[in-house]
């Protein structure tokens, strides 16, 4: 099963020697709550360096437009979230050590599976709008033109949806859609 780890980037704190003493979790509607503090027990952050080692970021293509030049970067899908296969059992372990996850639902994971490669990267796609409505001709885009909410042709971006309950559990970590880049080349009335 498929859990992400809640690990945004480190803020750092002046009366602390510049180190992070403390990222919280607010959590409602079913995911777990944790807190992660300074003062854990050297048990639970072993659990949380070897969660944090295991883990896994999803990654997309976009292009940028560097000094009159379109240019290819990879960037985090979900910039504060690492990914973790694991089974129930062991997800109940880090949980006891204070490990803060988060189960993916079935359909988020179906999604994020078609859409990326083995090294859990999201390539780059291109399409045509047609009558207004965007329809993606190659890349794992494909097949997934009804869940595409938004498209910025300048950025070549686009955000797809994803479903009530994975938004409802995502948007209190400021995560409402997937953004995937695709490249819209030619649009036909």
């Amino acid at each position: 099963m498929l859990y992400a780890l809640y690990y945004p980037q480190e803020t750092e704190d002046a009366g602390n020697n510049g180190r992070t003493t403390e990222s919280k979790i607010h959590v409602e509607n079913g995911i777990e709550m944790a807190d992660k503090k300074a003062s854990e027990s050297p048990q639970d952050q072993d659990a949380f360096s070897i969660a944090i080692s295991e883990s896994f970021q999803f990654t997309v293509e976009r292009m940028r437009h560097v000094q009159g030049e379109w240019r290819s970067m990879t960037v985090a899908a979900f910039p504060k979230f690492r990914f973790l296969y694991c089974e129930n059992d062991e997800a109940e372990k880090l949980k006891e050590n204070h490990v803060p996850l988060i189960s993916i639902p079935d359909e988020l994971a179906k999604l994020l599976y078609e859409l990326s490669d083995r090294q859990h990267h999201i390539p780059m796609s291109k399409g045509i709008i047609k009558s207004g409505k965007a329809h993606v001709t190659e890349g794992p885009l494909t097949g997934h033109d009804s869940q595409i909410m938004r498209v910025d042709r300048h950025k070549r971006l686009a955000w797809l949806r994803i479903s009530e309950k994975e938004i409802r559990n995502f948007t209190k970590y400021g995560t409402d859609a997937l953004i995937a880049g695709l490249e819209l080349t030619e649009r036909i009335p």
